[in-house]
């Protein structure tokens, strides 16, 4: 009983693999040469249409970043010469409390001496 299970396990397989042989040649046959050429055109055209979707985004996506960024630029500059406006005053005005400083200490020293020599 054996060699007739084996044998017709043999006889089972080779029928199923002859029939998904067949099967496969029918659906991978090659297609005639006009078919052929209208599938890859559609491809082709398929393509086409995604990639220039594809750049109509990016360059969507650009121009928005862009003019994030030059936003952002402008709100950088007026917020660096804000401050150095308040930098340049505040750096008048030392030197100005230093001059007066300066011509007070000047005139105490002067005072100081013309005590001294008189």
């Amino acid at each position: 009983m054996p060699n007739e299970t084996r044998s017709s396990g043999i006889l089972l397989g080779t029928v199923i693999g002859g029939t998904l042989g067949i099967i496969a040649t029918l659906l991978l046959a090659p297609k005639s040469g006009a078919k052929m050429r209208e599938e890859l055109s559609d491809k082709y055209h398929s393509l086409c249409d995604k990639t220039k979707e594809i750049a109509s985004t990016v360059g969507d996506r650009t121009k928005e970043i862009a003019s994030t960024v030059g936003g952002t630029t402008k709100d950088i500059v007026e917020s660096v010469k804000e401050e150095a406006t308040s930098l340049a005053q505040h750096a008048k005005e030392s030197n100005q409390n230093i001059k007066d400083s300066f011509a007070s200490t000047t005139d105490e020293i002067k005072d100081k001496l013309t005590a001294t020599v008189k």
